[in-house]
């Protein structure tokens, strides 16, 4: 008899066998060890993805999902305080848990510096975010109410949503990783109607880890925190399989965003102008800043003073002519007045 773990797989996970690709952001896979994969953004390697073990089995581990053990990967207590493991670790930790997984990492992109690469032979399956949502609401009436009452809010189809975080595979927590997916246009109005909601309703903020979040917000009696995905990624996502090569590294960036438009999205991609180095005073030409690191999703806007320390980089896409640009992997961007 199938133990309740397997019963909830067999309802949300989608076998490898249908998967058509490509990998966009935000998707979970399963691995055949039983661990939980996060795949990010849209330039993954051939029948390959980069990403990262998000949960692991392990014995005594202090997640229970669906009655087995399992522990974290980038977060960690501390005195007692939930806390994120630095990407370093987190990295080092992917082998941990799969030590096979290092020797097939080969050299990484400049972008791919706090991912590990997975082949996709190493998936059981994967979960599909709207198929997932669907069965949600009909077993969760409070998450049905959630859902609709917030794309009521938003002037979108809850039907076109997805899910993402462990809702994806079925576990049921207190919040709701909302995926929508949509053309930039309509993401970018969907954005600002986040952003006018905030500014109309305060006690909506959402404040954790020292910041706040831009797109987070608390409506319908929950914690919304949206993820936003391409309709059609090989067409709209600016980066879908493309190459990036790096030019310096440690590079002192100062610019004005110019443009905001693919801003929330992972990677967040921003048009910069009034480009310089602040430490040599060279003036450099218009480009974009590249910010691979999803707690960034949605931070900038047009008009914003910026500077980072960063990497300079050469990237290409299907497309498109070579043009550098500058990239960022962390969340070191200081908006300055």
């Amino acid at each position: 008899m199938k133990d309740k773990f397997d019963q909830v797989m067999d309802r949300f996970l989608v076998p490898m066998e249908r998967f058509r690709g490509p990998v966009v952001d935000s998707t979970y896979f399963l691995r055949h060890d039983g661990s939980f994969v996060f795949a990010e953004g849209y330039c993954h390697p051939p029948r390959a993805l980069w990403g990262m073990i998000i949960k692991y089995p392990r014995d005594g581990g202090h997640i229970d999902v669906f009655g087995r053990a399992y522990d974290w990967t980038h977060r960690e207590y501390v005195d007692g305080e939930l806390v994120i493991v630095p990407f370093e670790r987190q990295v080092e930790n992917q082998f941990r848990v799969a030590p096979a997984l290092r020797e097939i990492q080969g050299e990484k992109p400049p972008y791919a510096r706090t991912f590990v690469k997975f082949p996709l032979s190493d998936f059981r399956g994967y979960f599909d975010g709207v198929r997932s949502l669907r069965l949600l609401r009909e077993d969760y009436p409070w998450i049905d109410s959630a859902v609709v009452q917030t794309c009521e809010l938003l002037d979108y189809d809850p039907d076109r949503a997805g899910v993402s975080g462990s809702l994806a595979y079925g576990r049921v927590e207190d919040d709701v990783d909302l995926v929508i997916v949509a053309d930039p246009e309509e993401i970018y109005r969907i954005g600002a109607a986040i952003r006018k909601y905030k500014a109309g309703h305060p006690q909506a903020r959402v404040v954790e880890l020292g910041k706040e979040w831009p797109v987070r917000f608390h409506y319908a009696g929950t914690l919304i925190c949206p993820f936003f995905r391409y309709a059609d990624p090989a067409r709209q996502a600016p980066l879908f399989d493309c190459r990036m090569s790096l030019l310096e590294d440690g590079v002192s960036i100062e610019g004005t965003v110019a443009d905001d438009f693919h801003g929330y999205y992972l990677p967040a991609i921003l048009g910069l102008e009034g480009v310089r180095r602040p430490d040599t005073g060279e003036a450099l030409e218009n480009m974009e800043l590249i910010i691979y690191h999803g707690a960034m999703r949605g931070e900038l806007r047009t008009g914003d003073r910026v500077r980072t320390r960063a990497q300079l980089v050469e990237v290409s896409a299907p497309g498109r002519p070579a043009r550098r640009a500058v990239l960022v992997t962390d969340t070191d961007v200081e908006i300055r007045d």
